[in-house]
């Protein structure tokens, strides 16, 4: 049986450490739910069958539902999270911890 396809959340994923890392996650075969507050219109990324672009503050639940939703919807689980957002993300995505998901926190 193949292994599953670990997923990667990237918050801050538009430029800079954020989108080395996107690119990076994705270069080694993992899918990607990338975000930043207009990542959709940054130019930087292409949505695709492995990855998701995801438009918002991270600092709002709301947005941080939506990022949790597309990766267990469109990829069917969150494996890792890079916290490189301006904000700390909302209290649903840090229990992702508590299921044994890496989370990463860049300042």
């Amino acid at each position: 049986m193949p292994e599953a396809q670990k997923t990667a959340i990237v918050t801050g994923g538009s430029q800079g450490i954020g989108a080395g890392l996107v690119k990076t996650f994705l270069d080694r075969g993992y899918n990607v739910v990338a975000n930043s507050r207009n990542i959709t219109k940054s130019g930087a990324f292409e949505a695709s069958d492995k990855l998701a672009l995801i438009d918002g503050s991270i600092a709002e639940a709301a947005t941080a539902m939506k990022i949790a939703e597309a990766a267990k919807s469109k990829f069917g689980s969150i494996d890792a999270l890079i916290n490189n957002g301006r904000h700390i993300f909302h209290k649903a995505l840090h229990r992702l911890h508590d299921r044994g998901s890496a989370v990463v926190h860049i300042r």
